[in-house]
């Protein structure tokens, strides 16, 4: 009756160890499914970034040549006006004006014209109909609304030439007066097809104030006004665009998710980078749920194994070691110079414990702290870790947020609560002089004290991308200098001893 009891009370066990690993494994691959999704998200943001900067410097830079040309011309006109020359005077000005903005605008604008003192003149020789009032027309209104500015009217009709035209005009001296001059958006439009011909972005377009569409990197969208297009996704769009106060907002429309990335140019018009991320994060998804319900499988099939076969603990617990060493390898290959270092440690760390006297039991929570310490290092951007050369400044200072990343990461294993001990204060110093909380000591835990001197040896036991693996000799002068600053002096004699019985060099190679 009693072994009965022994085996049922076995059986409950190794099925609580293994709800354990379950839950362990399966809170690290959420967090590292988390920082996959936060950095391909920023990686959207930043590419959006781009675009929308690059497309409103371009547009910044094609209205500011219209806007300087108009200038020009309005400071002749105000001379002209003061020193009270007539009116066959500025015709002759403007004509000859118009030949020389058609020349140096490459056909983008026909020519100056205006309403001066008092009539309509026109250097490109059009002639309106008899109903056309230019104190009525939008150059006028909003020139004289705009006193001593260059008014940026919306984009229009040209009837001249039959092509969707801007307007800058400007008042003269006299204040009634007023000078303006056509511009193409042509080259708007071909900013917005290349954006988006290169890569940068999925959709590229301008609207004005009004949300009409000056430019698109679909064509046939040119001159739509998107508040007018309801149950549409531009609506949506522009809808959510009025609300969002950042410079950047994601939305989801027909079961798709886009982020859009907007920057204003000089005269208040909105460009937009719109990305779909829909497939970047259903990849994202499904990688997470094949890798869930994958280990889900093989920790059900050793599960049933074990019961069945009646196996010790034991080896049930070094099974769920293998899963762990699995995702432990995982995180090392994000480090293309130091893949297979999480294990290496966790054997240094395990052969310092027995050496210090630690139980077996201990030993082996030890092996998988070591195993997991560096788990922080998921949220750490590949471009920083994989970096040739030293790191900067400012790249140190990322890489010196993943202990506490890590912990957070470990934390939520609430069943195994000791394991982020290792991942926390590996980078604590014995002197106080480490991070990321400053402990010194033994206010650092054994473990982590334990796993410091392994990953400093086996740091300096791996090549990096800026030296050579270095030689023994100057790996054990380190840790022994190292000795009361950086490492407890008594776990830094048991990796010292290590060194002294590995006469070939090949403890590091494991």
């Amino acid at each position: 009756m009693k072994e009965g009891r022994y085996k049922s009370y076995r059986t409950v066990r190794r099925m609580l160890l293994s709800g354990l690993v379950i839950l362990l494994v399966l809170g690290v691959i959420l967090a590292y499914y988390a920082m996959l999704y936060s950095e391909a998200r920023q990686k959207i943001i930043a590419r959006g970034e781009l675009s929308a900067m690059s497309s409103a410097a371009q547009i910044d830079k094609y209205l500011s040549g219209g806007i300087d040309t108009i200038k020009l011309a309005c400071y002749t006109l105000d001379s002209m006006i003061r020193s009270g020359k007539t009116q066959a005077e500025i015709y002759d000005f403007l004509v000859s004006q118009s030949k020389a903005v058609k020349n140096t605008s490459l056909g983008n604008s026909t020519g100056v014209y205006g309403y001066i003192n008092g009539e309509y003149i026109d250097g490109t020789d059009w002639v309106p109909d008899d109903d056309y009032v230019a104190t009525e027309r939008p150059w006028y209104v909003d020139a004289r609304a705009n006193v001593g500015k260059v008014a940026v009217v919306d984009p229009y009709i040209d009837a001249q030439t039959n092509t969707v035209m801007i307007t800058f005009s400007k008042t003269l001296c006299d204040a009634k007066s007023v000078a303006a001059m056509d511009y193409s958006i042509a080259p708007m439009q071909a900013i917005a097809e290349e954006i988006v011909d290169q890569g940068k972005s999925d959709v590229e377009l301008v609207l004005d104030r009004k949300y009409q569409v000056i430019a698109h990197s679909d064509p046939a969208e040119v001159g739509k006004h998107y508040l007018e297009e309801s149950d549409s996704f531009w609506y949506a769009m522009v809808m959510k665009l009025r609300t969002s106060d950042g410079s950047y907002f994601s939305m989801h429309y027909n079961g798709a998710e886009y982020i859009v990335y907007t920057v204003s140019t000089s005269n208040g018009w909105i460009c937009l980078s719109v990305s779909d991320a829909t497939r970047t994060f259903s990849q994202l998804k499904t990688f997470l749920l094949f890798t869930v319900l994958a280990i889900l499988l093989v920790l059900a099939v050793m599960l049933f194994l074990l019961i069945r076969s009646g196996r010790q603990q034991e080896q049930f617990t070094r099974l769920s070691m293998h899963v762990v060493e699995a995702l432990a390898a995982a995180i090392d290959a994000k480090d293309s110079y130091t893949n297979g270092h999480s294990g290496r440690v966790a054997e240094y760390a395990r052969e310092i414990s027995r050496r210090a006297g630690f139980p077996e039991q201990r030993q082996d929570e030890i092996y998988m702290m070591g195993l997991l310490h560096d788990v922080g290092k998921i949220g750490i951007p590949d471009s920083v870790i994989n970096k040739p050369g030293k790191l900067t400044a400012e790249e140190y200072e990322i890489i010196k947020t993943h202990p506490a990343t890590g912990a957070h990461i470990l934390s939520k294993t609430k069943e195994m609560p000791r394991m982020a001990i290792g991942a926390h204060w590996h980078h604590e110093r014995y002197d106080g002089s480490g991070y990321p909380d400053g402990l010194a000591g033994t206010a650092i835990s054994e473990e982590a004290r334990i796993i410091a001197v392994a990953d400093a040896y086996d740091a300096m036991t791996s090549r990096r991308s800026y030296r050579d693996v270095l030689s023994q000799e100057t790996v054990r002068r380190e840790i022994e200098a190292g000795k009361g600053t950086q490492f407890d002096p008594a776990f830094a004699d048991f990796m010292l001893q290590m060194i002294d019985e590995d006469r070939d060099y090949r403890l590091r190679g494991q």
